[in-house]
């Protein structure tokens, strides 16, 4: 099932108690005006609040050319442009994972510290289109935007916060469904050994 932006709109007007759809999120409607005002850190923060499969990606990182200075760490690594969260950062070849930490350089700009020499990081990625949304996200995502919007919406600080804990609510089963994908099968030697005796 793919989801436009339109729709998780009108979910959050829904859960905001409101009716009437939009029929297009980039109207002049006062209430897709705020909505759009919302959108964009709604996302970020979705994608953030937890480690998404479909938002999942891998990238050889490349070393800056500036330098922190008193840095504990032995590398200083360029921070992808694509990235929401850094997730691990792994051994190119061997996947040794190691520990890592964000910082800025002199010049503000973010960069990522480690002991690791060829390393890659795995980190949630922007999502630009809806299309390639979980559905799971999409409700998330829904819930949060109306937490957000729905005390100027109805006038009622209530109703945001009831959409936030639904919003958690989802986001803990979620986590249940994220987890059912890309399950490893753990190989074990004495149960092959076993059924040959």
């Amino acid at each position: 099932m793919t989801i436009s932006k339109a729709q998780i709109f009108n979910i959050s007007l829904n859960i905001c108690g409101v009716s009437t759809p939009l029929e297009n999120p980039n109207s002049s409607d006062n209430k897709a005006i705020l909505l759009n005002n919302y959108y964009e850190l709604a996302k970020e923060y979705v994608l953030k609040d937890f480690d998404w499969n479909f938002a999942s990606t891998y990238r050889v990182l490349t070393l800056t050319q500036n330098q922190i200075s008193e840095s504990k760490f032995k590398y200083c690594y360029d921070y992808p442009n694509n990235c929401i969260c850094a997730r691990g950062i792994f051994e190119q070849n061997t996947n040794k994972e190691y520990s890592f930490s964000i910082s800025c350089n002199n010049k503000g700009e973010k960069v990522i510290l480690t002991d690791c020499k060829n390393a890659v990081l795995r980190f949630t990625q922007k999502i630009e289109k809806e299309i390639y949304f979980s559905c799971e996200f999409s409700m998330a995502l829904s819930y949060y935007l109306a937490s957000l919007t729905a005390g100027v919406i109805t006038g009622s600080s209530q109703k945001g916060e009831i959409a936030y804990q639904k919003y958690k609510e989802i986001l803990r089963k979620a986590k249940v469904l994220n987890a059912q994908e890309g399950v490893e099968e753990v190989y074990d030697d004495n149960t092959y050994l076993d059924t040959r005796g």
